[in-house]
């Protein structure tokens, strides 16, 4: 007796899909009622450099608004605080896709010792804050001149 068997590659497919999804659970599904564009916390990315007479901090925070942005000093600690506002006007657009991250953000960085707060500048162009936190004059480097014969 033959038996013809019946070939089904996008059933085996499919199968395929539903056992990694049974596998990995929710691992890259969305929240139950969830959608894609929900506001999220988000870190802007930050350069900081050296100088001989300070620092400087630069953070791009595109599509963020300078009233938006909160910087302070607490117990050494300079903190950039704010957030990004996603566009209001949705009607009559169906998304296909949101990589776009919104929602507010928070950095933290330990300042040198003996920094002097009232000091540091902060500006903001472009979607780039800058901060410069000068060096306290403990910090910069003195010269000490030899001299000879002592």
């Amino acid at each position: 007796m033959t038996y013809l068997t019946t070939r089904r590659p996008m059933r085996n497919l499919f199968n395929l899909h539903n056992e990694m999804g049974r596998i990995f659970g929710g691992l890259f599904a969305l929240q139950e009622g969830g959608t894609d564009t929900e506001e999220t916390s988000w870190m802007p990315t930050v350069d900081i450099s050296e100088t001989e007479n300070g620092y400087e901090i630069r953070a791009e925070l595109p599509g963020v608004s300078e009233n938006d942005v909160n910087v302070s000093v607490t117990d050494n600690v300079l903190t950039v605080k704010g957030e990004k506002r996603q566009e209001e006007e949705t009607e009559g657009k169906d998304y296909h896709r949101v990589e776009r991250r919104y929602g507010s953000f928070q950095r933290s960085f330990a300042l040198p010792r003996h920094i002097e707060t009232d000091a540091i500048k902060a500006g903001f162009k472009d979607g780039v804050l800058t901060l410069g936190i000068p060096k306290p004059e403990v910090v910069k480097p003195t010269a000490i001149p030899i001299t000879t014969g002592t």
